[in-house]
């Protein structure tokens, strides 16, 4: 099988698993909705509301969310997601996609640098301690990255707010409401970023202390390889050798960090959003959650599963671009 046939499988796995998802979100939907209209019909009836007034209620209920034809719903439901129409926020009094495509912004902007720094400081400094073993590059990434695994994020967020701010301002966050709705030139301008340099430091600390951790205990099984000591002998730089063992180690780091790193992102942009009062995904949803939206909660919960079934395709295709035989198989 070609790597492009690998490729083409995966994206329809990804479909697929994308297609249960929203399942599964139409039917925790509906059960919610049903719920809601029990209560409303158990508060109608104890106010003596007659058969007739209950019946008006339960079509009028039905009738704001597209009918009581749970297949007819649950089709439009699907087309409305492929077609990005997730219905309109009761709360922000905006279509969901428009809220979203609104925050987004602001949740890349601290995600971003903070993954990127996250993968690049962990690996160099977890393959730099394989090659340099029981040395001072060795233990001390490992101490930081201990203290770094068993200080909570939230007690670090909540000190680098209170603290930080006040010696260095131009890194204090932009202070938001949630209604608010970023301007365009502000979200690409050069002081956007910098504005969440510290959320995007306090995301790369748990990352940065797992990924350290798998990186060097990976390159410490490849350093002692055969084809290493071949690489020393001839005389090969340790850059090369360095490069040859990441390569090799490559495969198994990406799979123990992948939920490592899925679980803290999706943990870290609820706190670091709430503490640091940034409108972004995060922040939204729990406004939402707050405010009763459903089709809110639902859209922002959405974005978040997305990402998740987005990353695991693209670990899969990072597999059979580095491994040419799992593309094979």
């Amino acid at each position: 099988m070609s790597y492009a046939s690998f490729v083409a499988r995966r994206a329809a796995l990804a479909v697929l698993a994308a297609y249960l998802v929203v399942s599964l979100t139409f039917v925790a939907s509906a059960l919610v909705q049903q719920n809601n209209l029990g209560g409303q019909v158990a508060a109608a009836q104890r106010a003596g509301a007659s058969p007739a007034e209950i019946q008006e209620l339960r079509e009028e209920f039905w009738a704001a969310r597209g009918g009581s034809d749970h297949l007819e719903r649950y089709v439009d439901f699907v087309t409305g997601f492929v077609v990005l129409d997730w219905g309109d926020s009761h709360a922000m009094n905006e279509p969901v996609t428009d809220v979203v495509a609104d925050r987004l912004p602001y949740t890349l902007a601290y995600v971003v640098p903070g993954m990127f720094a996250a993968f690049l400081v962990g690996s160099l400094l977890g393959v730099l301690g394989a090659f340099r073993r029981n040395s001072v590059f060795d233990g001390v990434p490992r101490l930081a990255a201990y203290l770094a695994m068993g200080v909570p994020s939230f007690w670090v967020v909540h000190f680098l707010s209170t603290e930080f701010p006040s010696l260095m301002p131009w890194l204090q966050p932009t202070r938001a409401a949630v209604s608010a709705t970023p301007r365009v030139n502000e979200v690409w301008s050069l002081a956007f970023p910098l504005r969440y340099a510290i959320p995007a430091f306090v995301l790369s600390l748990g990352l940065v202390a797992g990924l350290l951790q798998h990186s060097r205990a990976e390159s410490l099984e490849y350093a002692r390889a055969p084809f290493v000591k071949l690489l020393q002998a001839k005389g090969s730089s340790r850059l090369r050798v360095a490069r040859h063992v990441l390569r090799n180690a490559a495969i198994p780091i990406l799979t123990l960090s992948f939920v490592e790193v899925l679980g803290v992102l999706m943990l870290n942009v609820y706190i670091l959003e709430a503490v640091f009062n940034i409108p972004g995904i995060g922040m939204i949803s729990l406004y939402a959650i707050e405010n009763q939206d459903t089709p809110l909660v639902v859209g922002t919960t959405m974005v978040l599963v997305l990402v998740g079934i987005g990353g695991n395709f693209l670990q899969d295709v990072c597999y059979g671009y580095l491994d040419p035989t799992i593309a094979e198989d």
